[in-house]
C-alpha cells in the first residue's frame, strides 16, 4: 500500500470515528433532554397539586373556625375538633404518598439518565470519551 492510500484509509477511519462520536453525543443529549423534561413535568404537576392542597387546607380551616364558633357545648367542640383532626391526618397521609410517588418518579428519570450516559456504544467510542 502506498503512503497516499494509507493516508486516505486513515482519513476515512477518522471521519467514521468522528461521526460515531457525534452520534453518541447527540444520543446523550436527547437522553438528557428527555429526563429533564420528565423531571420538569413532575415538578410542575407537584406544584399544581400543592397549590390545590393549600386551597383545601384554607377551606378546612375556615370550616373549622365557623363550626367552633357555632358550637354550644364542650362535647360539640370536641366532635368538631376530632372531625377536623381526622380530615387533616387523611390529607397529610395523601400528601406523603404523593411526595414519595413524585420523588420516586424523578429518581427513576435521573437513574435512567445516568445509566444511559454510563453506557457507551463500542470500546473505541469509550476510549475516545475517556481521553
Amino acid at each position: 500500500m502506498t503512503q497516499q492510500e494509507e493516508r486516505r484509509n486513515e482519513s476515512v477511519q477518522q471521519a467514521g470515528a468522528a461521526a460515531e462520536v457525534a452520534a453518541e453525543g447527540r444520543r446523550r443529549l436527547e437522553d438528557f433532554t428527555e429526563a429533564r423534561t420528565e423531571i420538569w413535568d413532575c415538578l410542575q404537576d407537584a406544584n399544581r397539586v400543592l397549590m390545590e392542597r393549600m386551597q383545601q387546607e384554607a377551606a378546612l380551616t375556615a370550616e373549622l373556625a365557623s363550626k367552633l364558633t357555632a358550637s354550644r357545648s364542650i362535647s360539640e367542640t370536641t366532635t368538631v375538633l376530632q372531625d377536623w383532626a381526622s380530615k387533616h391526618i387523611e390529607m397529610t397521609t395523601e400528601d406523603t404518598r404523593r411526595l414519595f410517588s413524585d420523588a420516586q418518579q424523578m429518581f427513576k428519570a435521573g437513574a435512567r439518565l445516568w445509566s444511559n450516559s454510563a453506557q457507551t456504544g463500542s470500546p473505541e467510542t469509550a476510549g475516545r470519551f475517556m481521553s
